[in-house]
């Protein structure tokens, strides 16, 4: 996962981008925008993330249980 960056420097980045891409046609300037947004975080991977680490201080119960319910559900798209 990428580190989240501070607004005003995403911000900043994005105005850079379509300052440089005025003269463009609408989809090159949504490229060039897309461009410098962070990646967004995979949610499952994230809760499968929690669990694990839950797991390792010993805590094997219901909530890295339901952690990693959560994760199989986002990956899904929907309730179990």
């Amino acid at each position: 996962m990428t580190e989240p960056r501070p607004a005003a420097d995403l911000r900043g980045r994005i105005a850079e981008a379509l300052e440089e891409c005025r003269a463009m046609i609408p989809t090159g300037q949504a490229d060039a925008v897309m461009a410098v947004l962070p990646v967004p975080a995979d949610r499952a991977a994230v809760l499968r993330e929690a669990a694990d680490r839950l797991e390792r201080l010993g805590l094997r119960d219901l909530a890295t249980r339901e952690l990693r319910r959560m994760a199989d559900e986002a990956e899904t798209g929907g309730a179990r």
